[in-house]
């Protein structure tokens, strides 16, 4: 299954300089586990060559690796994708997480941060993610619901594009760290230039799908309005990755068996091109 349909190469070869992990992961999220498939399935419809960028993405370097399915617990899942993915932050190569949900990028996370220093992420989502949300999130133990106050342990979060939060989650975080998407939609990317400068040299980009609007992408758990558009959010991409090392990022949240279909999984394939792009032509 490789994204685009492009050949096979090897990791350790010269020419690779980003690996892509499809992740079968969805501990409680209904169906989060086939939306890796999906998402690579939707790509082979996809050029080769970006218009609005000239870019050839045969070019840059793309290694698809095998679909990840982690076994047994969340604590031990999680432990299973920082095994699996380390390596290739240690080589310095960059790596994408696709599909699964939120918690799946725990471990890709601790890998950065680790082997990368990648000592901050920034966080789009709809929801923060740092426990409280319905009840759950208080044990030490991560689950989705709290998965980013387990990275905020190790290291600076910035959660932006958030339109929904508990009164928990919003006594718990830092104002400076939060942006709303309602400020980026009133202030456009003025909006997220503090939070960028709270992250250091090196950040992991954690995406979670229902950051963007439900009108483009209804096909996750708990859609949210007032979400980014298509070209704010590739904007802020391209501006994170223009001031910072991009090391990594994830792409989850994906419910195929939601409304959405085809179109939202091309989206979401259409999104990991775009981050691509941002990252490896700015590393050329």
């Amino acid at each position: 299954m490789n994204f685009l349909n492009l050949p096979d190469t090897h990791a350790s070869q010269a020419g690779t300089a980003a690996v892509l992990l499809p992740l079968a992961y969805a501990e409680a999220i209904a169906d989060a586990g086939k939306s890796a498939t999906a998402i690579f399935e939707a790509s082979k419809l996809l050029s080769l060559w970006d218009a609005e960028t000239g870019a050839d993405l045969s070019t840059l370097g793309i290694q698809s690796l095998e679909m990840l399915r982690p076994k047994g617990d969340a604590q031990s899942a999680t432990e299973q994708i920082y095994r699996h993915s380390a390596p290739y932050f240690r080589k310095g190569l960059v790596v994408g997480a696709v599909g699964g949900c939120h918690l799946g990028s725990l471990g890709l996370m601790r890998a950065a941060n680790e082997e990368q220093q990648a000592a901050s992420v920034l966080h789009l989502a709809a929801h923060p993610h740092v426990g409280g949300g319905n009840g759950s999130g208080s044990a030490e133990e991560a689950d989705n619901n709290n998965c980013m106050a387990r990275v905020r342990e190790k290291c600076v979060v910035v959660h932006t594009g958030i339109r929904s939060m508990s009164k928990a989650e919003c006594d718990a975080i830092n104002p400076d760290s939060l942006v709303f998407a309602r400020d980026i939609h009133a202030s456009g990317l003025n909006a997220i230039a503090d939070g960028l400068d709270m992250l250091g040299e090196k950040i992991f980009l954690a995406i979670h799908l229902d950051v963007l609007d439900p009108a483009i992408m209804p096909a996750v758990a708990k859609p949210e309005p007032g979400g980014l558009d298509w070209y704010t959010l590739n904007a802020l991409i391209r501006m994170a990755a223009r001031e910072k090392i991009i090391t990594g990022f994830s792409i989850s949240g994906m419910c195929p068996s939601a409304t959405g279909g085809l179109p939202a999984e091309l989206l979401a394939a259409k999104l990991v091109c775009k981050i691509l792009i941002s990252i490896l032509q700015k590393n050329r």
